[in-house]
C-alpha cells in the first residue's frame, strides 16, 4: 500500500478506526476513499463487504449483464494516476516505434517497428478512453455515504417539504444536485429526493 497524506493506507486506518468506534457511516465513507486509491487491495474489499452486510438500506436492484460487469471492472482496474503513467509511457513507446519504422532501413526491423507503434497507439486508444472515463465519472457522477443514522429524504429542498422516505447510515447515494445546503440524491432503485447536506459526505 502506498503512504502520504492523501492515501489508500491512511483513508483504510480511518475506516478502521471508525468501525471500531461503531460509526459505520464514516467507516463505510474511509474505505471507499481507500478503494479508490487501491481499487485491487483484498484487505479494503473485505472490509466494505462486511459493512454492507451491516446495512439497514438492502436495496435490491437488478445485476448488470456479464460484458458490462467486466468492462466496469477493466475500466476501474487501475487509479487515473496509474493509468496516466501508462498514457505517458505508451505515448513515448508509439512515438519511438514509429519514428523506427520511418527510418530504419532494414525491411524486418522495419516492420516490427511500425507492428509495434500500431499496437502501443491502440493501447494508448483504450488507456486515454478509460481515463476520461474516470475523470468524467469524479466530475458527474459523484457519490456520497450518509453519515446520521437515520436521514429524512425529503421532495425538496427545505424542511417544509414532505418527508418520502428515510434512509439510514453508511447507505451510498448518488448525487444529483444542490441548492441551499441541501443536495439532491437518488437511491440505485431510482427513488429520488433530497438530503441536509450536513446529513452525508461526498466521496
Amino acid at each position: 500500500m502506498d503512504a502520504g497524506a492523501d492515501s489508500g493506507v491512511l483513508y483504510y486506518n480511518l475506516g478502521n478506526a471508525s468501525f471500531k468506534q461503531k460509526r459505520l457511516g464514516e467507516a463505510i465513507y474511509f474505505w471507499e476513499k481507500a478503494r479508490q486509491k487501491l481499487p485491487r487491495d483484498r484487505d479494503v474489499q473485505e472490509n466494505l463487504a462486511l459493512a454492507n452486510l451491516m446495512l439497514v438500506d438492502r436495496i435490491e436492484v437488478a445485476t448488470d449483464p456479464l460484458p458490462v460487469r467486466l468492462l466496469d471492472d477493466a475500466v476501474h482496474l487501475l487509479t487515473a494516476e496509474q493509468e496516466s503513467w501508462i498514457i505517458l509511457v505508451l505515448f513515448a513507446a508509439a512515438n519511438g516505434l514509429l519514428a523506427m519504422h520511418f527510418l530504419v532501413r532494414n525491411s524486418r526491423a522495419s516492420f516490427a517497428g511500425l507492428a509495434g507503434g500500431l499496437s502501443a497507439v491502440f493501447l494508448l486508444l483504450l488507456s486515454g478512453s478509460s481515463l476520461c472515463w474516470k475523470i468524467y465519472e469524479k466530475k458527474h457522477l459523484r457519490e456520497g455515504i450518509v453519515l446520521e443514522q437515520m436521514a429524512e429524504i425529503r421532495s425538496g429542498p427545505g424542511t417544509e417539504n414532505m418527508t418520502v422516505f428515510t434512509v439510514h447510515e453508511g447507505s451510498k447515494v448518488r448525487i444529483r444536485g444542490e441548492a441551499s445546503g441541501w443536495i439532491q440524491v437518488s437511491l440505485p432503485n431510482g427513488w429520488t429526493g433530497w438530503l441536509g447536506k450536513n446529513s452525508l459526505r461526498v466521496l
